[in-house]
């Protein structure tokens, strides 16, 4: 009688909306869900924090001819432009982080959704068998041992995604380009004196932003192919294959659940962000104590510090939003097979 109230309360539960299933699997399995965040947290902390103090290493020499400019200038009455010398080399140490940290992120991305369509799958297994999963029933190292054989896979699902989203991203930039150059005939970029026409407002504007609007699209279509990969043991390309499938007769509802979950981490993100100027603040402050007053090396400090406490962070957001995407993989893949076993029933 237990292991029939077990069923029963798991099939209502998959008869609510996706949503409300990832909540409960979220606040019941909270260890495996939070315990994978902190990990990712911790990663993102440790490399992440080693590879940004390392472009600090070496631009110093860059911020010690920032400041002995800025003296100079001073000194004689000259004016000054912060950074005029330095700049290009800043740029190319910026653009060497930025792919590493890029990097760290994707890996950081596929760890997580992996972690949660695994703690999904041992919940649905769980219910399967008639028993109700105990919370803490998933330990770290045993969700660990069940995410290493995916990793790589969804690893190189997070590129391909990213690759897929580049393509609206660049293209809409690439018309603002167009139209800074003056290439597009019969736009002009508005001045002071030549206010917006019609036509720039229409290419200027609007077409960048459906181009942008149908790049989240695109990544909600494929937003479900790490959870498709974990499920059927599958290829990227494959799972991609799939996750475009199974989101094929629900897109608006994909879309919808998926710039949803978007909302809620770009919400989480600014309030993440707020509270890291509390951080910037006192680490500028420290800043300036240990570099003798060096305004400029401090500045680009206390600029940073409110994002890069956001990213830190910002994997406890992400979890739930991976849960819901497992979720719905689940009720989107039953959906179909719901819709194939009449076809596939002998006729009487």
């Amino acid at each position: 009688m237990t292991g029939s109230r077990s069923v029963i309360s798991s099939d209502d539960r998959r008869a609510g909306t996706p949503v409300a299933e990832a909540l409960w699997i979220t606040g019941r399995d909270r260890r495996p869900v939070f315990g994978s965040a902190v990990l990712a947290c911790a990663v993102a902390l440790l490399v992440g924090g080693g590879i940004v103090a390392g472009a600090f290493a070496a631009s110093w020499g860059l911020f010690l001819e920032a400041r002995r400019a800025a003296e100079l200038a001073i000194e004689y009455e000259d004016s000054y432009v912060a950074y005029a010398d330095q700049w290009d080399s800043l740029v190319m140490v910026a653009l060497c982080v930025f792919p590493l940290l890029l990097l760290v992120a994707m890996v950081l991305i596929a760890w997580l959704l992996t972690a949660q369509a695994v703690t999904v799958a041992h919940v649905r297994e769980r219910a399967g068998e008639g028993t109700d999963p105990a919370p803490g029933a998933l330990t770290l190292s045993a969700l660990w041992r069940r995410c290493r054989p995916h990793l790589g896979a969804a690893f190189r699902v997070q590129l391909l995604t990213l690759v897929c989203a580049l393509v609206p991203a660049l293209a809409g930039l690439l018309v603002l380009v167009l139209l800074e150059l003056e290439m597009v005939p019969g736009v002009v970029w508005p001045t002071y004196h030549d206010p917006a026409t019609v036509q720039f407002i229409l290419v200027g504007r609007i077409l960048p932003v459906v181009i942008w609007a149908l790049g989240l699209v695109l990544l909600a279509r494929f937003s479900l192919a790490t959870a498709a990969r974990v499920a059927d043991n599958s290829s990227a390309m494959a799972a991609m294959r799939r996750s475009w499938t199974l989101t094929r007769t629900a897109r608006q509802y994909t879309t919808g659940i998926f710039l949803l979950s978007l909302v809620a981490v770009a919400v989480a993100f600014m309030v993440l962000k707020w509270l890291g100027t509390y951080v910037a603040h006192w680490a500028g402050l420290l800043m300036l104590a240990t570099t003798g007053d060096n305004v400029w090396v401090t500045g680009v400090l206390v600029i940073i510090t409110p994002v890069a406490v956001a990213l830190v962070f910002l994997p406890l957001a992400l979890v739930p939003m991976g849960i819901l995407l497992a979720c719905l993989r689940e009720r989107l893949d039953g959906g179909m097979e719901e819709d194939r076993a009449p076809s596939s029933a002998p006729v009487g």
